[in-house]
């Protein structure tokens, strides 16, 4: 789901940005043959869902698990929660366009009803009726209000540092690395190098080791399709849905919830946004779980430590 996070902050400043330039190395785009090569897993699978190409893996036996990542990341946010869930469960994730190998929508449909749909086609073709559905940040947003208006389909609900209100993007308050990484990227206002992408992971993970040249290039490749053309982009802002719509449909939410929350999150800090979550929830199952030492981006940045939190919810809830 575009926007959340600091990369909204900096796509709307470079969409104001109208310097030519010449060709330029880094905004050569790989082939679709080049990025299935590089990032689609030995699972992968492709299909059209509601009128456009998903990219989704499924895995593992047992009760079914959806995987909804954030702005600007894919299904491969989730790859060591994956790796160690589906040795219990069914696992199932999928790049929300115009993410990762899905790509854009063909008809630039980036609204929440049309997100529902492709979460009600997928789980559909793969003939699942029940399952625990889990989102991190942008995700709150479809993942709440999935949960709110299909409470038949939903067994327990996990949300991650999701956003419940709008909040002001001030990119003078970032690290400096970022500001200076932002300022080089206004002057090409269709493509991001590899530097402004490693800048955006280090100001949202607090475990620097984790930002890997590998990770780097993942999301400078994954996000290329998405950036590049600034309709894309605009499309996307103007079908926005508020953040403020998780806060609406989580009084509307039964059905147990784990509220799991990188204490250390700048982005949506757990007093402004994850504690008046979890008072929002109508769950009377639920539970409210910090990891210290993470930070916004807590399945890249602690995935081991906020599964451990995870794993005794989806036991209760799913019975094993």
């Amino acid at each position: 789901m575009i926007a959340l996070n600091l990369v909204a902050a900096v796509a709307l400043a470079m969409a104001s940005a109208s310097t030519a330039q010449a060709p330029d190395p880094d905004s050569v785009i790989p082939s679709e043959a080049q990025m299935r090569a590089r990032y689609a897993l030995p699972q992968s699978q492709f299909a059209t869902i509601a009128g456009e190409s998903v990219h989704y893996v499924d895995e593992g036996t047992g009760p079914a698990i959806l995987l909804l990542h954030g702005s600007y990341a894919s299904l491969r946010q989730w790859d060591d929660w994956a790796r160690d869930l589906s040795k219990h469960y069914r696992v199932v994730r999928y790049d929300q366009s115009p993410a990762g190998l899905s790509g854009p929508s063909p008809v630039a449909n980036y609204s929440l009803d049309h997100r529902m749909a492709v979460i009600d086609g997928l789980m559909d073709r793969l003939k699942i009726d029940r399952f625990v559905i889990v989102g991190t940040s942008s995700a709150g947003v479809p993942t709440t209000a999935y949960a709110a208006t299909r409470p038949a389909r939903i067994i327990g609900m996990v949300i991650n540092n999701i956003a419940i209100a709008r909040f002001a993007m001030d990119l003078s308050k970032m690290p400096a690395g970022l500001q200076a990484a932002a300022a080089e990227d206004r002057t090409h206002p269709t493509f991001h190098r590899p530097e402004f992408w490693r800048q955006v992971l280090l100001a949202n993970i607090e475990d620097k080791a984790r930002v890997t040249p590998a990770l780097v290039q993942q999301w400078t490749d994954l996000n290329h399709r998405a950036m590049r053309d600034p309709k894309i982009g605009a499309a996307a802002y103007a079908q926005m849905t508020p953040f403020s719509r998780s806060a609406e449909d989580l009084p509307k939410i039964t059905a147990p919830t784990l509220v799991l929350w990188g204490r250390d999150d700048h982005e949506t800090p757990v007093d402004t946004h994850g504690i008046p979550a979890f008072a929002a929830s109508a769950a009377t199952d639920k539970t409210l779980e910090l990891i210290p030492n993470c930070g916004h981006m807590v399945p890249l940045d602690c995935p081991a430590r906020a599964l451990e939190r995870t794993l005794p919810f989806l036991k209760r809830v799913t019975g094993r």
